[in-house]
C-alpha cells in the first residue's frame, strides 16, 4: 500500500451537515451490502427514509437554536464482567447516584427518537449486564442501536431476540487475535468472541467488531489477513478505536502520528475494497473536519443520566434526572465547546477533549469525576 499521499482535506463549514451526509452515505452502503438479502436491503432502505425525516426534525430544532446531534453515545451501565487493562470507563465513570432503571432508560431513548436522533451507540461497562437491554431496544425500532460488547454474556435467548431486531447491530470487541485480546481482556475472551461472530453469521445477524488500536497491536490489526478473515465471516462494520491514555503509565500504548495517518489511509482503501463500513475514532473525525463531540455529531449520556461532551470528557452541567433531553442539549458547556472548536485538533489521533481536559473542566460548573 502506498503511504505517500499527503492530501489535506478542507474543513467543512458545517460539521453537523457533513456528519449527516456521511451517516446517510453509510446507510446507503449498508443497503448495497445487503442486496443479496432482500429483507436486510428493505430494512436499510427504510432507514434511509427515516434518517431523512429525522434530519428534518434536527434542522427544525437547529432553526430554534438547539443543536440536536444525529447520534448519541449512551453508557447504559458502569458494571462490567471483565477488568480490561487501561479501560477508560472504569477510570472515568464511577457510580454515585445509580444508573437509570429500565423505565427511565427507555424514556431517554423515546425522547431521542422524538427530537430526531437516528443512531445510539450503547456502551458501558458491558451493555448486556442490563437484563432489560433487548426489551428496551425492541420498543424503539426507529433507532439503530450498536451495543458494544465483549460477548461473554450473550446467550441463546439474546441471539434469538437479535434475529427479530435488525435495528440492533451488536459490535463485538477484539484487540487482534487470541494473544492480543486475552492479554488485555482475560483468558478465553477471544475464543468466545470468535465463536459468537460465527454464530451471528450463521443466524443472519448483521454485526460488527471493535478494535482498540494501540502502538503494539497496530501491525496485527491492519494486516489484510486480519481484516479479510472478519469480512469472510460476514462482519459489516469495523470500529477502530484509538487508545486514549486515561490510565496512568499507559502513554506507550498510544499510536504514533505516522501510525494514525497510516490507519486512516488503509481504512480509505478498505472502504473501496470490502463490503463493510470502516470507522476510526477519533481518526475518522479528521475526515469530518475535527472533533464531533458536544453535539456537532454526538453527545455522551452516562449511566446516571448526565449529558457530557463525550465519553472521554466526563464533565457536565445538565442531567436527565432534572430535565428532558432537548433541554439538556441547550447546555452552556456543550455550546462553549462547540464555539471553541479551534482548540480541538485531533490530527494526532488522540481525543481532543481528553487532551484539553483541564480547559473543559474549567468550563464546567461541576465535575462528574
Amino acid at each position: 500500500m502506498n503511504s505517500t499521499d499527503t492530501t489535506i482535506k478542507p474543513k467543512p463549514l458545517n460539521y453537523t451537515e457533513w456528519f449527516n451526509e456521511h451517516f446517510n452515505i453509510g446507510l446507503k452502503q449498508a443497503t448495497k451490502f445487503s442486496l443479496n438479502n432482500p429483507r436486510k436491503a428493505i430494512f436499510f432502505g427504510n432507514k434511509i427514509v427515516r434518517f431523512y425525516f429525522a434530519s428534518r426534525r434536527r434542522k427544525g430544532w437547529k432553526d430554534k437554536g438547539v443543536q440536536v446531534p444525529p447520534m448519541l453515545i449512551y453508557s447504559i451501565t458502569n458494571q462490567c464482567n471483565l477488568d480490561c487493562n487501561g479501560c477508560y470507563a472504569k477510570i472515568l465513570h464511577t457510580s454515585e447516584k445509580g444508573e437509570f432503571n429500565a423505565q427511565k432508560f427507555s424514556q431517554v431513548i423515546q425522547q431521542a427518537d422524538e427530537i430526531g436522533v437516528s443512531y445510539i451507540l450503547l456502551a458501558g461497562g458491558e451493555p448486556f449486564m442490563r437484563s432489560e437491554l433487548l426489551d428496551v431496544t425492541a420498543a424503539h425500532p426507529n433507532i439503530i442501536f450498536t451495543p458494544f460488547t465483549n460477548g461473554m454474556l450473550v446467550t441463546e435467548d439474546h441471539i434469538r431476540r437479535l434475529q427479530k431486531q435488525p435495528h440492533v447491530i451488536p459490535i463485538v470487541s477484539f484487540e487482534g487475535y487470541e494473544l492480543e485480546t486475552d492479554k488485555r481482556r482475560g483468558q478465553g475472551v477471544y475464543d468466545n468472541g470468535f465463536e459468537l461472530i460465527q454464530r451471528f453469521q450463521q443466524d443472519g445477524i448483521y454485526y460488527g467488531v471493535s478494535v482498540t488500536t494501540t502502538h503494539d497491536n497496530f501491525e496485527t490489526v491492519i494486516d489484510p489477513k486480519f481484516i479479510e478473515r472478519l469480512v469472510d465471516l460476514g462482519c459489516k462494520v469495523f470500529f477502530f478505536i484509538n487508545y486514549v491514555p486515561v490510565a496512568p503509565g499507559t502513554d506507550d500504548m498510544v499510536m504514533s502520528v505516522p501510525q494514525v495517518n497510516e490507519l486512516n489511509r488503509i481504512l480509505e482503501e478498505c472502504r473501496r475494497e470490502y463490503p463493510a463500513l470502516f470507522l476510526a475514532f477519533p481518526g475518522s473525525e479528521i475526515d469530518f473536519g475535527g472533533c464531533l463531540a458536544a453535539g456537532k455529531g454526538f453527545v455522551h449520556i452516562n449511566a446516571e443520566g448526565d449529558v457530557e461532551p463525550c465519553p472521554f470528557s466526563p464533565y457536565t452541567d445538565a442531567s436527565l434526572r432534572d430535565m428532558p433531553l432537548i433541554e439538556a442539549l441547550k447546555s452552556p458547556l456543550l455550546n462553549a465547546i462547540r464555539e471553541n472548536d479551534f482548540r480541538l485538533d485531533e490530527s494526532n489521533g488522540i481525543c481532543a477533549l481528553w487532551q484539553n481536559r483541564e480547559w473543559v473542566a474549567d468550563l464546567a460548573p461541576t465535575e462528574s469525576v
